[in-house]
């Protein structure tokens, strides 16, 4: 009789983002389009994903802020429901494995094998089987061997049918030479004969990304600029947009059905400028305190100056307000000071984190209560996602309040701005506390020699590496890197390193990170200047790479 592994699904063992698709619990607030809205744009994607058009992708550009995630999954969750999705991956700055594209093909992979009108399963299958460490190949061979080899050998049905893939927030992948990788990789599947496969990709009009389109030709692709659209139907949207949600807070806060009325309602479609971001934010400003929502509105809309013409300075003068607000107005200058120190020191590590984590976990690495923390960020839920349970992740909203508090041209007041190198430093110095007064020697209580992390149940390294811990492990070495600082024999880093590097690289082959630790240990190696002083820690970091073969 067969065992239970020799049924496993094979493709089980595909590394992936468990975050980026674009229904992971992790995004089931975000929102979508509204009924009537985005009418053109989501036209012009289903004609050109349903039509005969030689393009295989189609490139959704815009301003931050106008609207393209919420285009994005609403798309998605479209052909989601007709059996027509065949992926997604949404990019999120700061979401851990969702910021980069390490997972990115291995990712699309169990999607496209998980889709039941795709005949593709098997064949990736096959492919795994001859190539077992594809997982750990380059982008390119992942892209070959994992994707369109597979999608070649489906069999041609009665009618080819159209299958699509989403990648939103391209401009958020946090390596410029990945993301040149992708746009040379994407348009090949334009060489599937038996299979239409369509990638909508969503981004920012940044340089590395114009640069990777003009290099496809325009035959590869067809383009669509979201602030191109004539402000008269951008208006119009934002406008049935707000009059959605205020409808809604008026019910919730016992307001008047007509609340807050037609000039306010025209009033805040001009100070939109065309950003949904704005829109959405100031009514998640409103409907956090249903007592203070008058004083909000009138905040709101004294506070924005009709001189304003810029849509990006619309967008940091409420996040100006907000901040503000959050700062009560009773307070002596002294307190507001030390308020404020403490704000701007919590938002700089939330923006600096390189995953998400909880309010408990970023308090047990910054040395802070999560008491004091939720306390701090209690009116801030306009920008930032707090969940009731304290250990869920912490989030932004959008990616345009981490930009406007690293800027000292969109941030004037300069007690906000974020030192973005002193952030990075907090949370490299927090994380080695953390691990050197958690992470042990046989931390997983393992009472027999041998076994594989692979064979550990996940439940086992959470009940043992707690979320903060597992997060130091991770990430240290790039918040040491981040922070610019030199790395020097007697330091706490070398300290560490002397006492708990065994500790470390063990957690994280429990976490079934052993690769990352490597790379982390190269990182080391590069930011070591080697001189007299420094020369005891150059050599070990040297004897651990040299090491590393022996790891399991």
């Amino acid at each position: 009789m067969r065992n239970a592994t020799e049924f496993e699904d094979p493709l089980k063992h595909l590394p992936y983002a468990s975050n980026a698709s674009f229904n992971a619990s992790y995004r089931q607030y975000d929102s979508l389009c509204l009924p009537g809205t985005r009418v053109e744009v989501r036209a012009k994607i289903n004609k050109w994903a349903n039509g005969e058009d030689k393009s295989c992708i189609f490139w959704l550009s815009g301003w931050p802020g106008t609207g393209k995630s919420a285009i994005a999954r609403t798309i998605a969750r479209q052909y989601d429901d007709q059996g027509q999705l065949a992926a997604s991956f949404f990019f999120s700055r700061g979401g851990g494995d969702s910021s980069h594209a390490g997972l990115f093909v291995t990712s699309i992979a169990r999607q496209l094998g998980a889709c039941k009108a795709l005949d593709v399963k098997q064949h990736i299958r096959a492919s795994m089987d001859e190539h077992s460490q594809v997982a750990f190949q380059t982008l390119q061979d992942q892209w070959d061997r994992l994707i369109l080899r597979p999608l070649l050998k489906c069999k041609k049905g009665v009618e080819v049918r159209t299958f699509l893939v989403v990648v939103d927030a391209l401009d958020e992948c946090e390596d410029e030479r990945s993301v040149s990788s992708l746009l040379q990789l994407l348009p090949r599947v334009g060489e599937l004969a038996n299979v239409r496969l369509r990638i909508l990709v969503t981004s920012r009009l940044e340089r590395p990304i114009r640069h990777g389109f003009r290099r496809m030709g325009p035959a590869a692709h067809q383009d669509f600029v979201l602030h191109h659209i004539t402000p008269e139907v951008t208006n119009k949207d934002i406008e049935v947009f707000l009059k959605h949600h205020l409808a809604e807070i008026a019910t919730e806060c016992y307001l008047s059905s007509t609340w807050p009325g037609l000039r306010i309602l025209s009033l805040m479609t001009d100070y939109a400028q065309g950003l949904f971001i704005w829109a959405e934010t100031a009514c998640k400003f409103l409907a956090h305190d249903a007592g203070l929502v008058e004083e909000r509105l009138s905040s709101l809309m004294n506070r924005n100056g009709s001189n304003i013409t810029d849509p990006e300075s619309h967008l940091d003068q409420i996040y100006t307000n907000i901040l503000l607000a959050s700062v009560p107005d009773q307070c002596s200058e002294d307190e507001q000071k030390v308020i404020l120190d403490h704000l701007t020191s919590l938002l700089g590590a939330i923006i600096a984190l390189l995953s998400t984590i909880s309010a408990t976990a970023l308090g047990a690495i910054l040395a802070v209560p999560t008491e004091k923390i939720l306390r701090t960020i209690s009116k801030l839920h306009s920008i930032l996602d707090v969940p009731d349970d304290t250990t869920q992740p912490l989030r932004l909203h959008h990616d345009s309040f981490r930009n406007f508090l690293v800027d000292a041209n969109r941030c004037k007041q300069h007690r906000l701005l974020i030192d973005v190198l002193k952030a990075h430093a907090s949370l490299a110095a927090g994380s080695i506390r953390v691990m050197s007064s958690t992470l042990k020697e046989n931390i997983c209580n393992q009472e027999m020699l041998g076994v594989l992390a692979s064979d550990l149940g996940k439940d086992v390294v959470q009940r043992c590496i707690s979320p903060q811990a597992q997060y130091a492990c991770m990430y240290w070495v790039s918040h040491v890197e981040k922070s610019g600082k030199r790395l020097a024999d007697g330091d706490h880093v070398y300290k560490f390193l002397q006492q708990h590097i065994l500790h470390w690289i063990e957690a994280m082959s429990w976490m079934g990170k052993t690769p990352e630790a490597i790379k982390a240990l190269a990182s080391l190696e590069m930011m070591t200047k080697v001189t007299a002083d420094t020369l005891p820690l150059y050599l070990l970091l040297l004897h651990l790479q040299d090491s590393r073969l022996t790891w399991n």
